[in-house]
């Protein structure tokens, strides 16, 4: 018998993919997330809803109030997802409080929210995630104040201030070109300096190889970059030798760290989960994702095997 792959056309396959890889967050999705986040151009909506009634009577996924998801799932995710929607509305003001509270800070050029949030939801459990770009050469100057400000006034509480990734202005370009790094650029909501967000947006266009119906998110919720005097005070003072002196050592230290904090990376998942640089921060220390990649693989594979299941039990 032939595989089943062949049985599926290009964009059924696509739609496939895409339900697979949120079904690894337990997060159905609309017809628009599903058109967004196809990785195949999709012009009228009319052929997505074609496709989705084909899978639908395949039964290779489900549909419930107008979402859809796999079909080890049921209804209670899409309840489940509904709460996250609306937790995530609740804490959309304090996120857009906290994005602005950082851009404030010495060394930020450039503020967006990232992570579950910045998709529209939000678990009971889960953290406000920042994406931060900073002047060249200050990245650690800039990442430890804001740590130090984290330690002492927030209780080293991250719920509300989780600034996880750094990138300087002259290291837009993100290396790990992959669907799950395709879809949190996508996905970044600016919040501070719009003209910064799209200069990183232009030096990453490689997102469109995977996610080509995804606009550019618009200026709705940014303010221009901070220029508070206290702000210019600090970045002047530390223009100099002083502040290279103090981005090293900085650097050095939480590399240190880091490395006494996480011995069972190798090297290679290291780079990838807490990539330490001189021009970039990176601390995922769970490694979403190559747990969400490897999901989606076994998801698609396990859908694929239950269709050659049915055909051979037909046949």
């Amino acid at each position: 018998m032939k595989n089943f792959d062949f049985h599926i056309p290009k964009q059924q396959m696509a739609i496939l993919q895409v339900i697979c890889y949120y079904d690894a967050f337990n997060h159905p999705l609309t017809l628009d997330e599903i058109k967004k986040n196809s990785g195949v151009i999709i012009c009228k909506a009319q052929n997505l809803v074609t496709d989705l009634n084909e899978l639908l009577e395949k039964q290779l996924i489900k549909c419930a109030d107008g979402h859809y998801f796999l079909l080890s799932k049921t209804k209670t995710v899409v309840e489940e997802r509904l709460k996250k929607e609306a937790l995530a509305k609740k804490t959309m003001n304090k996120a857009f409080f906290f994005s602005k509270l950082i851009g404030a800070f010495p060394f930020v050029e450039g503020v967006c929210i990232s992570g579950s949030l910045s998709k529209g939801v939000l678990d009971k459990d889960g953290d406000v995630d920042f994406f931060i770009i900073t002047k060249p050469s200050r990245l650690w100057v800039c990442r430890s104040f804001l740590i130090l400000f984290k330690k002492i006034f927030l209780l080293n509480s991250h719920k509300y201030f989780c600034t996880n990734y750094f990138v300087d202005t002259n290291n837009l370009s993100i290396p790990d070109k992959n669907r799950f790094t395709a879809t949190e650029i996508s996905y970044l909501l600016p919040v501070v300096n719009y003209n910064v967000y799209k200069k990183f947006m232009q030096a990453n266009t490689w997102v469109k190889d995977f996610l080509p119906n995804v606009p550019l998110k618009d200026d709705t919720h940014c303010k221009t970059k901070s220029k508070n005097l206290l702000k210019h005070f600090v970045e002047f003072i530390l223009e100099g030798n002083l502040g290279e002196w103090a981005d090293n050592f900085f650097f050095k230290l939480t590399l240190k760290q880091w490395k006494r904090k996480f011995p069972a990376f190798n090297e290679e998942d290291f780079n990838l989960n807490l990539r330490t640089r001189k021009t970039v921060s990176k601390h995922h220390p769970r490694g979403y994702q190559q747990k969400v990649l490897k999901a989606q693989e076994e998801k698609i594979q396990a859908v694929l095997a239950n269709m050659r299941n049915k055909l051979a039990d037909v046949a």
